[in-house]
């Protein structure tokens, strides 16, 4: 599978993932990069993708006072963007090719609008401008060189084409990840955030009861492990980048609601499967002796991401 997923480039107050408007692109917040001179990049997504960048591009431009570049990226085949300012919103972008609307992916939420087709100058003209007014200086023959490019001489997929696009913007550098709080991807975390864990077993369920009630059918009600979960999912995103977080208190969450479900489900298979307090007691272990790494580089993709790590020529 390739990439998914939503790049933001913009010059918060603290870290961008703090940033107030940043939740409108998704609230998985995966890497954090900086870009030098106070710039910042976030790779995110959220469970109702694609985003609208329109609306979240606009409320972060008011929040930070900064122009915001943002890109979404499907399944790193092709791209739409959004170059936004204090002074103007720019219009969504189709990038891989730029001429006209996508014919494979939905670019937009259903009830809105997919990109049109514009030329290379025209996108040219509109990036140097967003880059004067970011107080960069843009590269023009790199911004040409990125949007007319269509990937099939080098096999370069969207999301690396993205990244250059970003840097011909006049970013300082492209940085290496920033390190994590804790390792959000692996165990016990992971019975939470993973795509089958019991935050999207939740939005299923909920999705399954609106489906119900519009087919005039009584539903079954919410379990309490249901909204437990789904807000725990926010809180371990929210905190992945915060270096003072109770990781010991995360962690006791993530199994309490384990638990929870484990009490209304008749699945006997996942209940000994998750072994609830083999996992706490392991991770606790973990913590105490210092064994428990924030993540691990191959497992995470972390190495793979830092190969985008670049200095600015």
């Amino acid at each position: 599978m390739g990439y998914w997923g939503t790049v933001v480039v913009a010059r918060p107050q603290g870290l961008l993932v703090d940033q107030e408007g940043i939740s409108g692109f998704g609230h998985q917040h995966y890497w954090l990069r900086e870009l030098g001179d106070g710039w910042q990049l976030v790779e995110t997504s959220g469970w109702k993708d694609p985003p609208d960048l329109r609306a979240p591009a606009a409320a972060l431009v008011a929040s930070t006072g900064h122009p915001v570049f943002a890109g979404y990226v499907s399944d790193g085949d092709c791209a739409v963007m959004c170059a936004a300012t204090p002074a103007v919103v720019g219009p969504l972008t189709h990038l891989w090719d730029i001429s006209g609307p996508c014919g494979v992916y939905r670019h937009q939420p259903a009830d809105r609008p997919e990109p049109i087709g514009r030329t290379v100058d025209d996108v040219v003209v509109e990036l140097t401008g967003w880059s004067a007014a970011a107080g960069l200086r843009a590269n023009a023959s790199a911004l040409r060189a990125a949007l007319a490019h269509d990937g099939s001489t080098d096999g370069k997929s969207a999301d690396d084409l993205l990244f250059d696009l970003i840097q011909g913007l006049g970013v300082a550098r492209i940085g290496r990840t920033l390190p994590w709080a804790f390792p959000i991807n692996r165990r016990p975390f992971v019975l939470i955030t993973d795509f089958m864990g019991l935050a999207s077993r939740a939005r299923e369920r909920a999705v399954y009861r609106q489906a119900g009630v519009k087919k005039g059918k009584s539903p079954e009600p919410a379990q309490p492990w249901e909204s437990a979960a789904l807000e725990l999912e926010e809180e371990l995103w929210a905190s992945l980048y915060r270096p003072d977080v109770d990781v010991m208190a995360l962690a006791r969450r993530v199994v309490e609601v384990q638990a929870a479900y484990n009490a209304t489900s008749d699945d006997r298979a996942q209940q000994a499967a998750v072994g609830l307090d083999r996992l706490y007691e392991s991770l606790v272990a973990g913590l105490m002796d210092g064994t428990l790494q924030p993540d691990d580089p191959e497992e995470s993709g972390r190495r793979w991401a830092d190969k985008r790590a670049v200095n600015s020529s």
